[in-house]
């Protein structure tokens, strides 16, 4: 017997889970996966489709009988944008409803708080998506990442000692690009797009690093930001307050100032150029490296202290890292861990590029998607 099917709203929503999480899958299987009738399936796919929430994809192929229409999310229907500010350029990615990435371009544009700047910032991503042909009107909204806390409401940013951007809104970036926008912590939007590409939904500690360190704690899918929105920002757990290198932040001994590239790297340096010398066996940048990782496992183990999960190195080292790095990190983790681990716990993420204007355009197409 078919369960009761009267809650048509229930059926619109998880017939388009349903749907969007398979990608391709028929009527027949819809009915046998959610119990429905093929009647109520029917009117239902027929609202969807109306809705363009989702369109046919051809037929699956069959030896036997009719062949069935094949359903498909309707990738075309929504569009969201992601931006990374830095301080001499931007980059941008867009993103459809499946999470894919469709494009990007990069700006060399010095930052400032001037309206010349968000408005040349407006007429590239206006450009940008002329080319890519993509209409406005389809897009939910553009994520901005940027380094620096950001108030509850994604407004205003609350702090941004890096870029001096302190007390800056979303509302001069929605006059610039006449679109909805959301600001985000940087090393949130890291955390969000390792963990909407990877499709692990596992809590974890998440420590982007770039030219500078970023951290991020993901509890039950969410970013995990306290009462006042601080939670997380662990780069700024001091070591050695008294004797320890100068900090952006004003203090001395932060992490930021052992594990983040800045740390790691000479001011003449790139991590191409230093990578490219540890491979082939420079004895000084050898034995940097090693100190190096010495440092990231100590505090990879403070760390895990705090948040007994799993932790995932994220962020520009990613392109550089590989399996036996991680593994490395592991043993030292063992030797110095006050407490026996029973399984490894450091992870590598799996974004290599652009993982901020990723993570800054996700959210944005994951509420359209509650939503429906």
């Amino acid at each position: 017997m078919k369960r009761n099917e009267n809650n048509e709203s229930s059926h619109y929503s998880e017939m388009f889970e349903l749907i969007y999480r398979s990608e391709k899958i028929s009527k027949q299987e819809i009915a046998q996966r959610l119990d429905l009738s093929l009647p109520t399936v029917t009117q239902t796919l027929r609202q969807l489709m109306d809705d363009e929430q989702i369109v046919t994809d051809g037929k699956f192929s069959s030896n036997v009988g009719r062949r069935a229409v094949v359903y498909s999310p309707n990738k075309g229907k929504i569009y969201a944008v992601g931006i990374e500010l830095f301080a001499d350029h931007a980059t941008l990615t867009l993103l459809d409803v499946m999470y894919t990435d469709l494009g990007h371009e990069t700006i060399n544009l010095q930052f400032t708080i001037q309206d010349e700047y968000f408005n040349r910032l407006g007429h590239w991503l206006h450009d940008f998506l002329h080319d890519q042909k993509i209409a406005v009107e389809k897009i939910v909204g553009v994520g901005v990442g940027i380094q620096g806390l950001i108030s509850a409401d994604g407004r205003t940013v609350l702090y941004g000692k890096i870029l001096d951007c302190t007390g800056l809104t979303s509302d001069v970036f929605e006059r610039a690009f006449q679109l909805p926008v959301t600001l985000y912590h940087d090393a949130d939007c890291v955390a969000i797009a390792e963990q909407a590409l990877s499709g692990d939904h596992q809590d974890a500690i998440y420590l982007s690093i770039g030219e500078h360190l970023g951290s991020a704690i993901i509890i039950n899918d969410q970013i995990y930001t306290g009462q006042n929105g601080r939670s997380g920002t662990m780069e700024h757990i001091t070591l050695n307050s008294q004797n320890g290198k100068l900090c952006y932040c004003g203090r001395r001994g932060c992490l930021e100032t052992f594990c983040s590239l800045s740390a790691l790297l000479k001011s003449n340096e790139t991590i191409d150029s230093f990578i490219t010398q540890v491979r082939a066996g420079d004895p000084e940048c050898v034995q940097r490296w090693k100190n190096y990782l010495n440092d990231l496992a100590e505090v990879i183990n403070d760390l895990h202290m705090f948040v007994d999960n799993r932790l995932v190195i994220a962020g520009v080292l990613v392109r550089y890292l590989d399996q036996s790095v991680v593994d490395q990190i592991s043993e030292k983790l063992k030797k110095i861990t006050a407490f026996p681990e029973d399984r490894p716990y450091v992870e590598l993420g799996i974004i290599k590029e652009r993982a901020v204007s990723i993570g800054a355009a996700v959210p944005l197409i994951t509420q359209v998607l509650q939503d429906i």
